[in-house]
Order: C-alpha cells, then sequence, then structure tokens
C-alpha cells in the first residue's frame, strides 16, 4: 500500500470550459486567501481617489426591475456596483483582463455571466476570455460556477 494518498480534484477543476460557462467572483476565495476584498478594491483599483464611497452604509434596499421583489444587500457591495458600472467606456481597453473580467461580474451584482458574454463586456477574444479565467489558477476569486451544467 502506498503512502501518497491520490490526489482530490474539486468538481469545478474536472469541468469542460467552454464560452457556455458562467463565472462568478467566489467571496470564499477571498476570505480564504491572504487578501482583503475591501482593501483590494480601495487600493488596486483606485476607489477613493476619485469617489467617495460611504463605507459606513450596512445594507441597502434593493428592487429587482424585473420581478418587483425588494431585497435587502450588503452597502459596500452595493457602492462597488453602482461604481463599476460607472465606469468610462475605456476602461475595460485599458485595464488587464482580470482586472476587467473582476469589475464586469461586480458591476453586474456578481451575477454569473457566460464566456461569451464577458468577452463581449471586455472586448477582448472569446479563447482568451476562456483560457485566462477557465484555467487552473484562480485570479481574484473569479471561478466557474460549480454546478452549471
Amino acid at each position: 500500500m502506498s503512502s501518497n494518498p491520490r490526489p482530490q480534484f474539486k468538481s469545478h477543476a474536472l469541468k469542460r470550459i467552454t464560452p457556455d460557462t458562467r463565472f462568478y467572483v467566489d467571496y470564499s476565495w477571498w476570505d480564504e486567501s491572504n487578501l482583503d476584498l475591501k482593501t483590494y478594491l480601495f487600493t488596486r483599483l483606485d476607489i477613493g481617489e476619485d469617489v467617495e464611497l460611504d463605507t459606513s452604509v450596512e445594507e441597502v434596499d434593493l428592487v429587482d426591475a424585473n420581478t418587483g421583489e425588494v431585497r435587502r444587500v450588503d452597502g459596500f457591495q452595493y457602492m462597488i456596483q453602482s461604481y463599476f458600472n460607472q465606469l468610462p467606456d475605456d476602461f475595460m481597453a485599458r485595464a488587464s483582463l482580470v482586472d476587467a473580467a473582476f469589475c464586469v461580474l461586480l458591476a453586474n451584482g456578481n451575477q454569473p455571466m457566460t464566456g461569451r458574454e464577458l468577452a463581449k463586456r471586455l472586448q477582448r477574444p472569446i479563447d482568451v476570455v476562456i483560457r485566462t479565467l477557465g484555467g487552473p489558477r484562480i485570479y481574484q476569486g473569479i471561478r466557474p460556477v460549480p454546478d452549471d451544467d
């Protein structure tokens, strides 16, 4: 009997990534890393220099435009979503693919988006988006949705 155990793979690591694979920001990745999401957003993406965010707001009532449903969301997440929805048109072209994808997902309220949708919003080739975000390395918590078939 071997003393080396068999490697364990997470289901998303074995999944075939296609243009229709949906991606999202996995906040548990941030929790498990030695990085702090709020600090990253304030420093790396230069939020705060040209925009003042009220970080004391704990929750915000958000109305779903399609269903009329009111739900409570994290105040910081709502402010970040609003900020990213107001980025200049040339931001996606100037930012790295990973930063741009991260911003697009947060602007979308972290609702999963397909590789195809991301490529269109990022104005980047679909194969580059899929190889980067669907590869073995996780960038900024961006992962394929685990139960997506």
